[in-house]
């Protein structure tokens, strides 16, 4: 992922270019999992100087836009996942040892289906599913 690209889709969202909200994008489309905005703001700060109120602001300026999606992990902390063109909802897993969240396998188009119809009067837009146990790694 080039920096012209990363360019292109703050622009095509209406977003302000910036070298803080390039970098933290980056960041978000070539993690393999969700981040907390801790995680971010420490990763942001190796390539540029920038705070963790921008970190939080450009997160939520992300998520108003589809950019990112945000679920609730199981300490509490919230965590962002780059929304990747054409990516269906997906469950993720959290370690109770470790708190590492690993994306696990896109949900079937009649998984989702019966989620959506679970609410039937009302507008789903996205669909969150947190599995929590102990990792192989921590076992």
């Amino acid at each position: 992922m080039n920096n012209d690209e990363i360019k292109a889709e703050l622009r095509e969202k209406g977003i302000k270019n910036t070298k803080g909200k390039s970098v933290l994008l980056h960041i978000l489309k070539n993690s393999k999992g969700p981040m907390d905005v801790n995680t971010l703001h420490g990763e942001c700060q190796k390539v540029t100087s920038v705070n963790l109120v921008t970190v939080y602001r450009s997160l939520q300026q992300f998520h108003e836009r589809e950019l990112v999606q945000e679920f609730l992990g199981k300490d509490g902390a919230v965590q962002y996942e780059y929304i990747h063109h054409g990516s269906k909802a997906h469950p993720h897993f959290q370690c109770e040892k470790c708190n590492k969240v690993l994306c696990l396998g896109e949900l079937g188009f009649d998984d989702a289906l019966h989620f959506s119809n679970m609410a039937k009067k009302h507008k789903v837009k996205s669909i969150n599913i947190t599995l929590n146990g102990v990792c192989e790694e921590c076992l």
